[in-house]
């Protein structure tokens, strides 16, 4: 019986993905064009639409995974790409994404306006404000830094004012890679105006001085967020531990 166990669990798990894209054929056009199909999976339940998102602020936008995304979800949302990192702006910018409301901005987010290093991964998504730790390249061999550039770092809450953005409310989606206290705190601002934020959190240790999942939810507490849902974690390869999962906030008041 114990035999059987992982290939019958092998074929209920495939069975499931197959009854989900028979249910939401646009999730297969999301796998296909290079979008993020666990930050689909997360946002495509009935609670979301419900909140009329019209803004869509992607902090860490890399190679425009999220915005693939949010645009199967959301066709005709405005979205707002943050991302310092030049090549993966260059991308972006020459990237069709069947929308004209697409604007990517070559900037990183932070608690405060400031010069800081970017450590540029061989594996661009693993790329951060912050070092990476030994655990990091031990679970994802070729993500090691590649290089180290200085980027200008603005608070969110000081940009989106002065982009002029008409189309409220906004989506808050931030995935940088254990500086997520960080964009937060230069955030909330316009928190008023965001009745959701989606955010990536490392529970294992891949960054120095990274966010921990408990400081995130005491901050998201204390600005009156709460946690609504959680996206399928990423395991150790090794011990089958949780490396890092994502996360959905809603506000209370709004």
């Amino acid at each position: 019986m114990i035999e059987l166990a992982k290939p019958l669990t092998y074929l209920g798990t495939r069975i499931q993905n197959y009854a989900y894209l028979l249910a939401n054929p646009t999730y297969s056009k999301v796998r296909k064009n290079g979008g993020c199909g666990t930050l689909y999976r997360l946002l495509n339940k009935d609670w979301f639409p419900h909140q009329h998102i019209r803004t869509v602020l992607d902090v860490g936008t890399n190679e425009g995974q999220f915005i693939k995304t949010a645009l199967a979800l959301m066709p005709n949302v405005a979205i707002y790409g943050f991302e310092p990192n030049p090549e993966a702006v260059n991308k972006l910018k020459n990237t069709d994404w069947g929308s004209d409301k697409v604007n990517i901005l070559p900037i990183a987010c932070g608690s405060e306006n400031a010069k800081l290093k970017l450590n540029i991964s061989k594996f661009s998504p693993a790329s951060s404000l912050l070092k990476m730790e030994q655990k990091h390249q031990e679970e994802f061999p070729g993500t090691e830094t590649e290089k180290v550039i200085s980027v200008e770092v603005e608070r969110l809450d000081q940009i989106v004012p002065s982009l002029k953005i008409d189309s409220e409310p906004f989506l808050l989606k931030i995935d940088v890679q254990g500086f997520e206290l960080e964009v937060l705190s230069g955030a909330s601002g316009i928190f008023k105006q965001t009745p959701i934020i989606v955010c990536e959190v490392n529970l294992a240790s891949l960054y120095e001085n990274q966010c921990t999942f408990d400081s995130l939810i005491a901050f998201m507490r204390q600005h009156q967020y709460r946690l609504v849902d959680i996206g399928n974690p990423i395991r150790s390869s090794y011990n089958q531990e949780i490396l890092f999962l994502d996360l959905a906030f809603k506000r209370e008041k709004f």
